[in-house]
Protein backbone atom coordinates (compact mmCIF):
# COMPACT_ATOMS: atom_id res chain seq x y z
CA UNK A 1 0.00 0.00 0.00
CA UNK A 2 1.15 3.34 -0.31
CA UNK A 3 0.70 6.87 -1.75
CA UNK A 4 -1.31 7.00 -5.27
CA UNK A 5 -1.20 9.08 -8.37
CA UNK A 6 -3.05 9.54 -11.62
CA UNK A 7 -2.35 10.24 -15.12
CA UNK A 8 -4.21 12.69 -15.27
CA UNK A 9 -6.41 15.01 -13.13
CA UNK A 10 -8.60 16.55 -15.49
CA UNK A 11 -12.28 15.62 -13.88
CA UNK A 12 -14.03 15.72 -16.87
CA UNK A 13 -11.92 13.76 -19.32
CA UNK A 14 -12.75 10.60 -20.49
CA UNK A 15 -10.23 7.62 -20.00
CA UNK A 16 -11.69 4.40 -21.14
CA UNK A 17 -12.68 3.83 -24.60
CA UNK A 18 -15.65 1.57 -25.83
CA UNK A 19 -13.53 -1.27 -27.23
CA UNK A 20 -11.69 -0.97 -23.47
CA UNK A 21 -14.80 -1.24 -21.57
CA UNK A 22 -16.91 -3.48 -23.72
CA UNK A 23 -13.25 -6.06 -22.67
CA UNK A 24 -13.66 -5.85 -19.59
CA UNK A 25 -17.38 -6.11 -19.18
CA UNK A 26 -16.70 -9.31 -21.20
CA UNK A 27 -14.17 -10.45 -18.85
CA UNK A 28 -16.60 -9.98 -15.86
CA UNK A 29 -19.75 -11.01 -17.55
CA UNK A 30 -17.62 -14.63 -17.97
CA UNK A 31 -16.21 -14.58 -14.58
CA UNK A 32 -19.18 -14.41 -13.24
CA UNK A 33 -21.24 -17.22 -14.83
CA UNK A 34 -18.33 -19.41 -14.07
CA UNK A 35 -18.83 -18.25 -10.47
CA UNK A 36 -22.44 -18.57 -10.91
CA UNK A 37 -22.38 -22.37 -11.97
CA UNK A 38 -21.22 -22.44 -7.90
CA UNK A 39 -23.58 -20.35 -6.40
CA UNK A 40 -26.64 -21.47 -8.49
CA UNK A 41 -25.92 -25.29 -9.02
CA UNK A 42 -23.09 -26.41 -5.95
CA UNK A 43 -25.63 -27.48 -3.26
CA UNK A 44 -27.95 -28.79 -5.62
CA UNK A 45 -25.19 -31.27 -6.38
CA UNK A 46 -24.77 -32.23 -2.60
CA UNK A 47 -28.21 -32.30 -1.89
CA UNK A 48 -29.55 -34.07 -5.05
CA UNK A 49 -26.77 -36.01 -6.74
CA UNK A 50 -24.10 -36.75 -3.99
CA UNK A 51 -27.18 -37.23 -1.89
CA UNK A 52 -24.90 -35.52 1.34
CA UNK A 53 -26.95 -35.73 4.71
CA UNK A 54 -28.21 -32.20 5.22
CA UNK A 55 -26.06 -31.75 9.09
CA UNK A 56 -23.12 -32.90 6.91
CA UNK A 57 -23.97 -30.41 4.31
CA UNK A 58 -24.69 -27.58 6.98
CA UNK A 59 -21.40 -28.23 8.06
CA UNK A 60 -19.49 -28.24 4.94
CA UNK A 61 -21.35 -24.65 4.39
CA UNK A 62 -20.79 -23.00 7.35
CA UNK A 63 -17.22 -24.62 8.03
CA UNK A 64 -16.09 -23.36 4.54
CA UNK A 65 -17.46 -19.80 4.96
CA UNK A 66 -15.98 -19.15 8.38
CA UNK A 67 -12.48 -20.64 6.95
CA UNK A 68 -11.95 -18.90 3.69
CA UNK A 69 -12.76 -15.35 6.00
CA UNK A 70 -10.11 -16.58 8.32
CA UNK A 71 -7.72 -17.27 4.95
CA UNK A 72 -9.16 -14.18 3.49
CA UNK A 73 -7.60 -11.74 6.02
CA UNK A 74 -4.43 -12.94 4.78
CA UNK A 75 -5.06 -12.74 1.14
CA UNK A 76 -6.25 -9.12 1.11
CA UNK A 77 -3.28 -7.85 2.94
CA UNK A 78 -1.39 -9.69 -0.09
CA UNK A 79 -3.41 -8.44 -2.92
CA UNK A 80 -3.46 -4.76 -1.35
CA UNK A 81 0.18 -4.46 -1.38
CA UNK A 82 1.77 -1.77 -3.43
CA UNK A 83 1.88 -3.44 -6.58
CA UNK A 84 6.16 -3.65 -8.27
CA UNK A 85 5.43 -2.11 -11.40
CA UNK A 86 3.71 0.59 -9.52
CA UNK A 87 0.81 0.53 -12.22
CA UNK A 88 -0.69 -2.70 -12.10
CA UNK A 89 -2.60 -4.00 -8.89
CA UNK A 90 -4.93 -6.59 -10.30
CA UNK A 91 -4.00 -7.61 -13.65
CA UNK A 92 -1.17 -10.00 -13.02
CA UNK A 93 -3.06 -11.35 -10.28
CA UNK A 94 -6.10 -12.52 -12.65
CA UNK A 95 -4.01 -13.17 -15.46
CA UNK A 96 -1.78 -16.03 -12.76
CA UNK A 97 -5.38 -17.18 -10.96
CA UNK A 98 -7.53 -17.67 -13.90
CA UNK A 99 -6.26 -21.32 -15.20
CA UNK A 100 -5.91 -22.58 -11.86
CA UNK A 101 -9.85 -21.04 -10.98
CA UNK A 102 -11.20 -22.66 -14.20
CA UNK A 103 -9.94 -25.88 -13.56
CA UNK A 104 -11.21 -26.07 -9.97
CA UNK A 105 -14.34 -24.79 -10.62
CA UNK A 106 -15.20 -28.04 -12.65
CA UNK A 107 -13.75 -30.51 -9.84
CA UNK A 108 -16.41 -28.35 -7.76
CA UNK A 109 -18.58 -30.98 -9.68
CA UNK A 110 -16.87 -34.03 -10.13
CA UNK A 111 -16.22 -36.52 -6.85
CA UNK A 112 -13.95 -39.55 -7.44
CA UNK A 113 -15.86 -42.97 -7.70
CA UNK A 114 -13.27 -44.58 -5.28
CA UNK A 115 -14.65 -41.65 -2.49
CA UNK A 116 -17.27 -43.05 -0.64
CA UNK A 117 -20.29 -41.32 -0.37
CA UNK A 118 -20.42 -41.37 3.57
CA UNK A 119 -18.89 -40.24 6.31
CA UNK A 120 -15.70 -38.24 6.87
CA UNK A 121 -13.90 -38.95 4.04
CA UNK A 122 -16.29 -37.29 1.82
CA UNK A 123 -17.11 -34.42 3.66
CA UNK A 124 -13.53 -34.02 3.96
CA UNK A 125 -12.90 -33.81 -0.27
CA UNK A 126 -15.84 -31.47 -0.28
CA UNK A 127 -14.55 -28.75 1.95
CA UNK A 128 -11.07 -29.30 0.73
CA UNK A 129 -12.45 -28.42 -2.78
CA UNK A 130 -14.61 -25.83 -1.43
CA UNK A 131 -11.74 -24.23 0.43
CA UNK A 132 -9.15 -24.35 -2.49
CA UNK A 133 -11.66 -23.13 -5.07
CA UNK A 134 -12.55 -20.44 -2.91
CA UNK A 135 -8.71 -19.31 -2.46
CA UNK A 136 -8.37 -19.54 -6.42
CA UNK A 137 -11.39 -17.51 -6.99
CA UNK A 138 -11.07 -14.87 -4.87
CA UNK A 139 -7.59 -13.70 -6.51
CA UNK A 140 -9.36 -14.37 -10.28
CA UNK A 141 -12.53 -12.31 -8.22
CA UNK A 142 -10.02 -9.16 -8.19
CA UNK A 143 -10.85 -8.40 -12.15
CA UNK A 144 -14.15 -7.19 -10.75
CA UNK A 145 -12.01 -4.33 -8.27
CA UNK A 146 -10.70 -2.83 -11.90
CA UNK A 147 -14.24 -1.00 -12.46
CA UNK A 148 -12.69 1.13 -9.71
CA UNK A 149 -8.84 1.89 -10.40
CA UNK A 150 -9.88 2.32 -14.21
CA UNK A 151 -10.56 5.83 -14.48
CA UNK A 152 -9.90 8.79 -12.17
CA UNK A 153 -12.80 10.36 -13.59
CA UNK A 154 -16.07 9.89 -11.14
CA UNK A 155 -18.44 9.62 -13.30
CA UNK A 156 -16.65 6.87 -15.87
CA UNK A 157 -15.97 4.87 -12.71
CA UNK A 158 -19.48 4.89 -11.26
CA UNK A 159 -20.48 3.76 -15.23
CA UNK A 160 -17.82 1.07 -15.46
CA UNK A 161 -19.70 -0.20 -11.81
CA UNK A 162 -23.15 0.27 -13.22
CA UNK A 163 -22.12 -1.57 -16.14
CA UNK A 164 -20.16 -4.20 -14.18
CA UNK A 165 -23.39 -4.93 -12.14
CA UNK A 166 -25.86 -5.54 -15.23
CA UNK A 167 -23.35 -7.50 -16.72
CA UNK A 168 -22.76 -9.65 -13.23
CA UNK A 169 -26.66 -10.07 -13.22
CA UNK A 170 -26.80 -11.67 -16.52
CA UNK A 171 -23.94 -13.77 -16.10
CA UNK A 172 -24.67 -15.27 -12.81
CA UNK A 173 -28.12 -16.07 -14.61
CA UNK A 174 -26.21 -17.26 -17.82
CA UNK A 175 -25.26 -21.36 -16.27
CA UNK A 176 -29.49 -21.47 -16.05
CA UNK A 177 -29.65 -21.53 -20.21
CA UNK A 178 -26.38 -24.01 -20.42
CA UNK A 179 -28.05 -26.21 -17.63
CA UNK A 180 -31.11 -26.29 -19.29
CA UNK A 181 -29.67 -26.96 -22.50
CA UNK A 182 -27.52 -29.48 -20.72
CA UNK A 183 -31.09 -30.95 -19.39
CA UNK A 184 -31.84 -31.63 -23.06
CA UNK A 185 -29.02 -33.79 -23.77
CA UNK A 186 -28.42 -35.69 -20.90
CA UNK A 187 -31.32 -36.53 -17.97
CA UNK A 188 -28.74 -37.58 -15.50
CA UNK A 189 -28.27 -34.73 -13.10
CA UNK A 190 -24.38 -35.17 -12.49
CA UNK A 191 -23.20 -34.91 -15.97
CA UNK A 192 -25.86 -31.69 -16.40
CA UNK A 193 -23.62 -29.78 -13.53
CA UNK A 194 -20.36 -31.22 -15.15
CA UNK A 195 -20.90 -30.44 -18.40
CA UNK A 196 -22.32 -27.03 -17.91
CA UNK A 197 -19.36 -26.22 -15.18
CA UNK A 198 -16.73 -27.28 -17.59
CA UNK A 199 -18.15 -25.01 -20.45
CA UNK A 200 -18.52 -22.08 -18.11
CA UNK A 201 -14.61 -22.77 -16.94
CA UNK A 202 -13.76 -23.05 -20.48
CA UNK A 203 -14.64 -19.70 -21.46
CA UNK A 204 -14.70 -17.62 -18.42
CA UNK A 205 -10.71 -18.76 -18.07
CA UNK A 206 -9.93 -17.42 -21.77
CA UNK A 207 -12.32 -14.13 -21.16
CA UNK A 208 -10.32 -13.89 -17.84
CA UNK A 209 -7.06 -13.74 -19.44
CA UNK A 210 -8.02 -11.46 -22.40
CA UNK A 211 -9.02 -8.96 -20.06
CA UNK A 212 -6.64 -9.32 -18.41
CA UNK A 213 -4.09 -8.03 -20.90
CA UNK A 214 -6.08 -5.55 -22.74
CA UNK A 215 -7.87 -3.43 -19.70
CA UNK A 216 -5.69 -0.75 -17.76
CA UNK A 217 -5.50 0.42 -14.53
CA UNK A 218 -5.19 3.80 -14.45
CA UNK A 219 -4.84 4.36 -10.44
CA UNK A 220 -1.56 3.45 -9.63
CA UNK A 221 0.44 3.48 -6.55
CA UNK A 222 4.26 4.26 -5.34
CA UNK A 223 6.59 1.39 -3.79
CA UNK A 224 5.98 2.84 -0.03
CA UNK A 225 5.87 0.07 2.63
CA UNK A 226 3.42 -0.20 4.76
CA UNK A 227 2.72 -2.57 7.46
CA UNK A 228 -0.87 -3.93 6.14
CA UNK A 229 -2.10 -4.11 9.51
CA UNK A 230 -2.51 -0.79 9.32
CA UNK A 231 -4.98 -0.48 6.34
CA UNK A 232 -7.46 -2.60 8.29
CA UNK A 233 -7.13 0.04 11.42
CA UNK A 234 -7.71 2.89 9.14
CA UNK A 235 -11.14 0.92 7.46
CA UNK A 236 -12.25 -0.06 10.98
CA UNK A 237 -11.64 3.58 12.11
CA UNK A 238 -14.35 4.97 9.01
CA UNK A 239 -18.12 5.50 10.48
CA UNK A 240 -19.31 4.76 6.48
CA UNK A 241 -17.68 1.09 6.38
CA UNK A 242 -19.37 0.19 9.41
CA UNK A 243 -22.88 1.27 8.19
CA UNK A 244 -22.10 -1.07 5.11
CA UNK A 245 -20.62 -3.93 6.93
CA UNK A 246 -23.97 -3.95 9.23
CA UNK A 247 -26.32 -3.40 6.36
CA UNK A 248 -24.50 -6.29 4.68
CA UNK A 249 -24.50 -8.89 7.74
CA UNK A 250 -28.16 -8.12 7.63
CA UNK A 251 -28.43 -8.60 3.60
CA UNK A 252 -26.89 -11.66 3.30
CA UNK A 253 -29.05 -14.04 5.33
CA UNK A 254 -31.19 -13.89 2.51
CA UNK A 255 -28.84 -16.37 1.28
CA UNK A 256 -31.46 -18.74 2.99
CA UNK A 257 -34.03 -17.38 0.17
CA UNK A 258 -31.18 -17.79 -3.00
CA UNK A 259 -30.16 -21.79 -1.64
CA UNK A 260 -33.94 -22.42 -1.64
CA UNK A 261 -34.57 -21.59 -5.29
CA UNK A 262 -33.30 -24.50 -6.83
CA UNK A 263 -35.21 -26.38 -5.03
CA UNK A 264 -37.98 -24.66 -5.64
CA UNK A 265 -37.46 -25.24 -9.39
CA UNK A 266 -37.47 -29.17 -8.28
CA UNK A 267 -40.27 -29.57 -6.47
CA UNK A 268 -42.77 -27.14 -9.14
CA UNK A 269 -40.65 -27.76 -12.49
CA UNK A 270 -39.61 -31.61 -11.48
CA UNK A 271 -36.00 -30.76 -12.33
CA UNK A 272 -33.70 -28.49 -11.22
CA UNK A 273 -32.31 -27.68 -15.53
CA UNK A 274 -35.62 -25.61 -15.52
CA UNK A 275 -34.89 -23.12 -12.69
CA UNK A 276 -34.52 -21.07 -15.52
CA UNK A 277 -38.45 -20.82 -15.80
CA UNK A 278 -37.61 -19.18 -12.05
CA UNK A 279 -34.62 -17.44 -12.04
CA UNK A 280 -34.65 -15.78 -16.07
CA UNK A 281 -37.72 -13.61 -14.88
CA UNK A 282 -35.87 -12.15 -11.75
CA UNK A 283 -32.64 -11.78 -13.85
CA UNK A 284 -34.51 -9.51 -16.29
CA UNK A 285 -36.01 -8.21 -13.96
CA UNK A 286 -32.69 -7.45 -12.03
CA UNK A 287 -31.38 -6.13 -15.62
CA UNK A 288 -33.98 -3.86 -15.69
CA UNK A 289 -33.73 -2.83 -12.08
CA UNK A 290 -30.23 -1.39 -12.70
CA UNK A 291 -31.12 0.66 -15.87
CA UNK A 292 -34.02 2.43 -13.48
CA UNK A 293 -31.33 2.47 -10.38
CA UNK A 294 -28.79 4.29 -12.42
CA UNK A 295 -31.83 6.65 -14.00
CA UNK A 296 -32.93 7.55 -10.40
CA UNK A 297 -29.13 8.40 -9.66
CA UNK A 298 -29.78 11.68 -11.79
CA UNK A 299 -32.79 12.42 -9.31
CA UNK A 300 -31.74 10.86 -6.05
CA UNK A 301 -29.07 9.71 -3.91
CA UNK A 302 -27.54 6.55 -3.68
CA UNK A 303 -29.05 6.52 0.26
CA UNK A 304 -32.23 7.31 -0.71
CA UNK A 305 -32.69 4.83 -3.50
CA UNK A 306 -30.84 1.87 -1.16
CA UNK A 307 -33.93 2.68 1.81
CA UNK A 308 -36.63 3.06 -0.54
CA UNK A 309 -35.67 -0.67 -2.41
CA UNK A 310 -35.93 -2.01 0.96
CA UNK A 311 -39.42 -1.02 1.18
CA UNK A 312 -40.55 -1.96 -2.36
CA UNK A 313 -38.69 -5.50 -1.55
CA UNK A 314 -41.15 -6.67 0.91
CA UNK A 315 -44.20 -5.38 -1.00
CA UNK A 316 -43.02 -7.26 -3.98
CA UNK A 317 -41.85 -10.70 -2.17
CA UNK A 318 -45.07 -10.45 -0.51
CA UNK A 319 -47.41 -10.36 -3.48
CA UNK A 320 -45.28 -12.41 -5.33
CA UNK A 321 -46.05 -15.41 -2.37
CA UNK A 322 -49.74 -14.26 -2.44
CA UNK A 323 -50.15 -14.67 -6.26
CA UNK A 324 -47.92 -18.43 -5.79
CA UNK A 325 -50.06 -19.80 -3.20
CA UNK A 326 -52.76 -19.05 -4.87
CA UNK A 327 -51.27 -20.55 -7.81
CA UNK A 328 -50.49 -23.67 -6.45
CA UNK A 329 -53.79 -24.40 -4.65
CA UNK A 330 -55.69 -23.78 -8.18
CA UNK A 331 -52.93 -24.61 -11.00
CA UNK A 332 -54.82 -21.79 -12.96
CA UNK A 333 -52.82 -20.73 -15.92
CA UNK A 334 -53.69 -17.22 -15.44
CA UNK A 335 -52.18 -17.15 -12.22
CA UNK A 336 -48.96 -18.96 -13.39
CA UNK A 337 -48.62 -15.73 -15.54
CA UNK A 338 -48.74 -13.45 -12.95
CA UNK A 339 -46.87 -15.48 -10.49
CA UNK A 340 -44.17 -15.15 -13.31
CA UNK A 341 -44.97 -11.17 -13.48
CA UNK A 342 -44.29 -10.94 -9.84
CA UNK A 343 -40.94 -12.52 -10.04
CA UNK A 344 -39.72 -10.37 -12.42
CA UNK A 345 -41.15 -7.62 -10.24
CA UNK A 346 -38.97 -9.10 -7.27
CA UNK A 347 -35.97 -8.67 -9.66
CA UNK A 348 -36.25 -4.88 -9.94
CA UNK A 349 -34.89 -4.86 -6.44
CA UNK A 350 -31.64 -6.27 -7.01
CA UNK A 351 -30.67 -3.72 -9.12
CA UNK A 352 -30.37 -1.48 -5.93
CA UNK A 353 -28.79 -4.52 -3.96
CA UNK A 354 -26.34 -5.70 -6.23
CA UNK A 355 -25.35 -2.12 -7.92
CA UNK A 356 -25.32 0.39 -5.03
CA UNK A 357 -23.24 -1.47 -2.48
CA UNK A 358 -20.19 -0.99 -4.66
CA UNK A 359 -20.59 2.80 -5.43
CA UNK A 360 -20.96 3.18 -1.60
CA UNK A 361 -18.06 0.93 -1.51
CA UNK A 362 -16.16 3.77 -4.18
CA UNK A 363 -17.13 6.43 -1.87
CA UNK A 364 -15.41 5.26 1.28
CA UNK A 365 -12.07 4.78 -0.53
CA UNK A 366 -12.04 8.00 -1.53
CA UNK A 367 -12.99 9.28 1.81
CA UNK A 368 -10.28 6.96 3.40
CA UNK A 369 -8.07 7.91 0.78
CA UNK A 370 -8.13 11.29 1.75
CA UNK A 371 -7.80 10.82 5.32
CA UNK A 372 -4.92 8.19 5.00
CA UNK A 373 -3.27 8.54 1.57
CA UNK A 374 -4.05 4.67 1.36
CA UNK A 375 -6.20 2.74 -0.88
CA UNK A 376 -7.49 -0.22 0.18
CA UNK A 377 -9.47 -1.58 -2.81
CA UNK A 378 -9.67 -5.47 -1.70
CA UNK A 379 -9.13 -4.58 2.45
CA UNK A 380 -12.18 -2.60 2.33
CA UNK A 381 -14.16 -4.87 0.35
CA UNK A 382 -12.84 -7.66 2.78
CA UNK A 383 -13.91 -5.53 6.10
CA UNK A 384 -17.35 -4.59 4.62
CA UNK A 385 -17.78 -8.38 3.89
CA UNK A 386 -17.20 -9.27 7.73
CA UNK A 387 -21.08 -9.16 8.46
CA UNK A 388 -21.56 -10.85 5.52
CA UNK A 389 -19.37 -13.82 6.30
CA UNK A 390 -21.04 -14.32 9.60
CA UNK A 391 -24.90 -14.20 8.49
CA UNK A 392 -23.81 -16.25 5.15
CA UNK A 393 -21.98 -19.09 7.80
CA UNK A 394 -25.13 -18.72 10.06
CA UNK A 395 -27.47 -19.17 6.81
CA UNK A 396 -25.61 -21.32 4.52
CA UNK A 397 -25.57 -23.48 7.82
CA UNK A 398 -29.05 -23.38 8.65
CA UNK A 399 -30.37 -23.52 5.71
CA UNK A 400 -29.87 -27.66 4.80
CA UNK A 401 -31.35 -28.10 8.36
CA UNK A 402 -34.71 -26.01 7.34
CA UNK A 403 -34.70 -27.54 4.21
CA UNK A 404 -34.51 -31.40 4.58
CA UNK A 405 -34.17 -34.17 6.92
CA UNK A 406 -36.34 -35.55 9.44
CA UNK A 407 -36.71 -32.83 11.89
CA UNK A 408 -36.56 -30.00 8.97
CA UNK A 409 -39.28 -27.23 8.43
CA UNK A 410 -40.16 -27.63 4.70
CA UNK A 411 -39.74 -31.53 4.59
CA UNK A 412 -38.37 -31.67 0.79
CA UNK A 413 -38.07 -34.89 -0.09
CA UNK A 414 -34.61 -35.80 -2.07
CA UNK A 415 -34.59 -37.42 -5.77
CA UNK A 416 -34.81 -41.55 -5.31
CA UNK A 417 -32.12 -42.56 -8.30
CA UNK A 418 -33.40 -39.73 -10.57
CA UNK A 419 -36.68 -39.42 -10.09
CA UNK A 420 -38.23 -36.54 -8.24
CA UNK A 421 -41.04 -37.12 -6.12
CA UNK A 422 -44.19 -35.29 -5.80
CA UNK A 423 -43.70 -32.82 -3.04
CA UNK A 424 -46.53 -31.55 -0.73
CA UNK A 425 -48.53 -28.29 -0.93
CA UNK A 426 -47.18 -27.35 2.42
CA UNK A 427 -43.24 -27.79 1.36
CA UNK A 428 -43.99 -25.80 -1.94
CA UNK A 429 -45.89 -23.01 0.34
CA UNK A 430 -42.65 -23.23 2.89
CA UNK A 431 -40.36 -22.99 0.14
CA UNK A 432 -42.24 -19.92 -1.45
CA UNK A 433 -41.72 -18.44 1.68
CA UNK A 434 -38.26 -18.05 2.76
CA UNK A 435 -38.05 -17.38 -1.29
CA UNK A 436 -39.88 -14.45 -1.28
CA UNK A 437 -41.07 -12.87 1.83
CA UNK A 438 -38.18 -13.67 3.94
CA UNK A 439 -35.80 -12.43 1.16
CA UNK A 440 -37.71 -8.96 1.23
CA UNK A 441 -37.93 -8.48 5.37
CA UNK A 442 -33.96 -9.59 4.95
CA UNK A 443 -33.66 -6.36 2.59
CA UNK A 444 -35.99 -3.91 4.11
CA UNK A 445 -33.48 -4.25 7.30
CA UNK A 446 -30.66 -4.01 4.87
CA UNK A 447 -31.56 -0.19 3.91
CA UNK A 448 -32.06 0.69 8.02
CA UNK A 449 -28.70 1.70 8.48
CA UNK A 450 -28.25 4.03 5.47
CA UNK A 451 -30.22 6.02 7.82
CA UNK A 452 -26.62 7.22 9.31
CA UNK A 453 -25.04 7.24 5.86
CA UNK A 454 -23.68 11.04 5.02
CA UNK A 455 -21.27 10.57 1.86
CA UNK A 456 -23.90 11.80 -0.67
CA UNK A 457 -24.41 14.79 -2.78
CA UNK A 458 -21.85 18.15 -2.24
CA UNK A 459 -20.08 16.13 0.06
CA UNK A 460 -19.31 13.44 -2.41
CA UNK A 461 -18.33 15.74 -4.66
CA UNK A 462 -15.97 17.68 -2.34
CA UNK A 463 -14.04 14.60 -1.11
CA UNK A 464 -13.61 13.20 -4.76
CA UNK A 465 -12.37 16.81 -5.86
CA UNK A 466 -9.84 16.93 -2.84
CA UNK A 467 -8.31 13.13 -3.46
CA UNK A 468 -7.65 14.67 -7.48
CA UNK A 469 -6.00 17.19 -6.04
CA UNK A 470 -3.80 15.47 -3.65
CA UNK A 471 -3.02 13.03 -6.21
CA UNK A 472 -1.37 15.41 -8.41
CA UNK A 473 0.54 16.90 -5.76
CA UNK A 474 1.79 13.27 -4.95
CA UNK A 475 2.37 12.67 -8.73
CA UNK A 476 4.72 15.94 -8.91
CA UNK A 477 6.42 15.03 -5.91
CA UNK A 478 7.00 11.65 -7.31
CA UNK A 479 8.36 13.32 -10.42
CA UNK A 480 11.21 15.13 -8.38
CA UNK A 481 9.45 17.81 -6.63
CA UNK A 482 8.05 18.10 -3.12
CA UNK A 483 5.17 18.39 -1.29
CA UNK A 484 5.33 22.07 0.21
CA UNK A 485 4.09 22.22 4.12
CA UNK A 486 1.39 24.22 2.69
CA UNK A 487 0.13 21.49 0.42
CA UNK A 488 0.23 19.18 3.75
CA UNK A 489 -1.57 21.52 5.87
CA UNK A 490 -4.18 22.10 3.16
CA UNK A 491 -4.32 17.54 3.28
CA UNK A 492 -5.28 17.97 6.82
CA UNK A 493 -8.04 20.86 6.45
CA UNK A 494 -9.67 18.62 3.91
CA UNK A 495 -10.40 16.19 6.64
CA UNK A 496 -13.75 18.83 7.56
CA UNK A 497 -15.43 17.26 4.28
CA UNK A 498 -16.49 14.55 6.72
Amino acid sequence: MGSVKVENTKKQQKYVSMQEMIIFLMGTFFLTMMQGMQGNYRQAYLVNVLQIDSDSVGFINSFCTIASFAINFFLMMIIDRAPKDGKNKFKPIVATWAIPTGILAVLLFWTPSFIPKTGVIIVAYLIVIQLVYNIANTFAGTLNNIAVVISPNNEERDTALTFRGIVNAIGNSAPLVVVLVAGLITKDEGLQYLGSAALCALIGTIFMLWASKMVKERITYTSEKVNPLLGYRDIIKNKYAWIVLISEFLKNFRGIATYMGIFLAAALLGSTSKYILLGLPTGIGTFVGMLIVKAFLKKFNSKQIYIASGIYSVIANTVAFVIGVAYFKTGSTVLQIVFIISLFLIGLQFGASNLLPSMFQADILEDIELKTGKRLDVSLGFVCGIGSTISGAIASGVAPLILYGDNSIIQYMQPVEGVYPEQALRTKILLLFFYTIFHGLMMLLAGVPFFFYRLTGERKEKIHAAVLERRERIEESLDGKTVTENEEENDNNKKDTE
